[in-house]
């Protein structure tokens, strides 16, 4: 038994210095009739993998996870699994149904599918709701009453998964995470080897990333300008769709940000601004739009209302002209 938990507690070690730098989510790729298209996958994999990208994160929003079937993502894992080589780390967000246990069978398939360590956002308390059409009082986050739920939550996972977990930290209704005396206590535990950080105001992430960044790695994925800071604070990676057609500039940021040359990283800040602007009025259909562009696996999305005007197409195009990634 003592020999079995050094071996995990090696093998936690070895996952949680693995997970550094870009951490790229892995975009879903769907035939015209939204059936997943494994093989394009692949091939977007093979791009990433020849440029640089190490650490890929199957995930519920930016992999369309929540758009998916259980099997759907369990095939997508194993699909990932097998096109990357044996020196990258695959994670992989276990959805599960609306409960616990259908969570850990999730986690459990994707282990044995070939992921490397499991995303985990606990079943959140329930907020904002009503009862006999009276709002209800008891809704709100308030450590007293929720923390214990969350460790409990968190120590069944890790117990009955043996899995390096990540520990994906949701906002609650006040747009504030946790208290910091939660985040200890779930940050300490063995199996977890990262915390992927999802709030976005500054203070609270000043204090998280300072306080938790050399026990475990923390990462968010707010982009390159709150990410500049980030990094300077503590986190060792970053989650970040541009590298889904620019890895290499995704590669130059963080090199800049660990060499501490902050005036260069502050100018790729700015100069991706004109992409920036035209995801933000395009969403996701105006990324993989911008892959095409790029001569890279692309396709339709599952999101609703997500198609694109020829109107947002050229816009898109003048946008990746300015920043340089195409020729006018």
């Amino acid at each position: 038994m003592q020999k079995e938990a050094k071996e995990m507690r090696m093998k936690h070690d070895e996952i949680r210095s693995r997970i550094r730098g870009n951490i790229v989510p892995v975009p879903a790729q769907y035939h015209d009739d939204l059936s997943l298209n494994l093989p394009a996958m692949e091939d977007h994999l093979h791009f990433l993998v020849e440029n640089g990208s190490r650490c890929f994160y199957l995930a519920m929003s930016a992999s369309e996870f929540e758009y998916m079937t259980r099997e759907e993502r369990v095939a997508v894992t194993r699909c990932a699994a097998g096109a990357l080589p044996g020196d990258c780390v695959l994670m992989a967000q276990a959805v599960g149904g609306h409960w616990i246990d259908e969570q850990i069978l999730e986690a459990k398939m994707m282990m044995d599918a070939g992921a490397q360590a499991i995303v985990v956002a606990p079943r959140s308390l329930k907020e904002g709701g009503k009862f006999f059409s009276s709002k209800y009082q008891r809704g709100s986050y308030s450590p007293e009453r929720h923390n214990s739920y969350f460790i409990k939550y968190m120590e069944r996972f890790a117990e009955e998964t043996n899995a390096p977990i990540v520990y994906h930290d949701k906002p609650f209704a006040n747009g504030l995470g946790p208290s910091m005396d939660m985040l200890r206590r779930i940050l300490g535990m063995d199996n977890v080897v990262a915390l992927k950080e999802h709030v976005t105001e500054p203070n609270v992430l000043r204090k998280v990333y300072r306080e938790f960044g050399d026990k475990v790695v923390c990462f968010d994925g707010f982009g390159k300008t709150l990410q500049f800071w980030s990094l300077l604070w503590g986190a060792k990676a970053r989650h970040t769709c541009w590298s889904w057609f620019d890895p290499q500039t995704d590669n130059r940021f963080m090199e800049c940000m660990s060499r501490g040359d902050l005036k260069e990283a502050a100018q790729i800040v700015n100069d991706e601004g004109p992409i920036s602007e035209a995801i933000g009025q395009t969403g996701f259909q105006g990324y993989k739009h911008i892959m095409k562009l790029m001569g890279l696996p692309s396709g339709p999305v599952r999101i609703p209302g997500e198609e694109i005007s020829d109107l947002q197409k050229e816009m898109i195009r003048d946008a990746v002209v300015r920043v340089g990634l195409l020729k006018g």
